[in-house]
């Protein structure tokens, strides 16, 4: 029996999952939290210093508290509370926090030896800290998520036209930001100045996340 229920879960919805779970069916929590724990711990762990357990839970238990019907796609929705709270994280952290202006390094926050490990993702990631919240949270989206387009509009909650100029924008301050580092590689500058190469770089730096 309990085998057959966890069958049915798992070829479940995730707004069944959600609905069940909303009606006091635990195990559907868990099957929810299941599938899409490693997004969330993705997408906090380069962002915020030591354990994120905390940040995940609160993200999930929002969409237990939300209105969520299914209006869009639920990995979508849960990007969209992590992101809201990400942000009150850094507001309770420090005065004056704007993500278009506020970087994760400024706040003192460091990703763990287990995130940076490998010469290139470490560089990619100490730039990806100084610049903007919001730009690095743009790009860790779209490289390292595969989330595009409208999707990507709906989680920042900006317009499509907007994710594209501050894709732009993101792009080459990420590229300035790397080529600063000290010892960057010459071969490394000369792929950040190719936009296709610098996409097919940060692709397979994903890869290996």
């Amino acid at each position: 029996m309990v085998g057959h229920v966890g069958d049915e879960q798992a070829q479940a919805s995730d707004i069944e999952l959600l609905d069940a779970w909303r009606g006091g069916d635990a195990g559907a929590g868990n099957s929810l939290f299941r599938r899409h724990v490693r997004l969330l711990f993705r997408f906090f762990r380069t962002k915020v210093d030591g354990s994120v357990d905390d940040l995940v839970q609160d993200t999930l238990l929002g969409c237990l508290k939300g209105s969520f019907r299914g209006e869009t796609e639920f990995r979508t929705y849960l990007l969209c509370i992590a992101r809201n709270r990400l942000y009150s994280h850094y507001k309770k952290k420090r005065r004056g926090f704007d993500p278009l202006t506020s970087s994760v390094a400024q706040s003192g926050e460091s990703p763990s030896a287990a995130v940076v490990a490998g010469e290139d993702r470490a560089r990619l990631l100490a730039a990806l800290r100084r610049i903007p919240i919001e730009a690095q949270t743009l790009l860790e989206l779209y490289y390292w998520n595969g989330v595009r387009g409208p999707e990507l509009a709906e989680i920042l909650d900006i317009s499509p036209h907007t994710v594209r100029s501050r894709m732009s924008r993101a792009r080459a301050r990420l590229r300035s930001e790397l080529a600063s580092l000290e010892g960057t590689p010459v071969t490394d500058l000369a792929t950040l100045e190719r936009e296709a190469d610098f996409d097919a770089w940060a692709r397979e730096l994903a890869e290996t996340s």
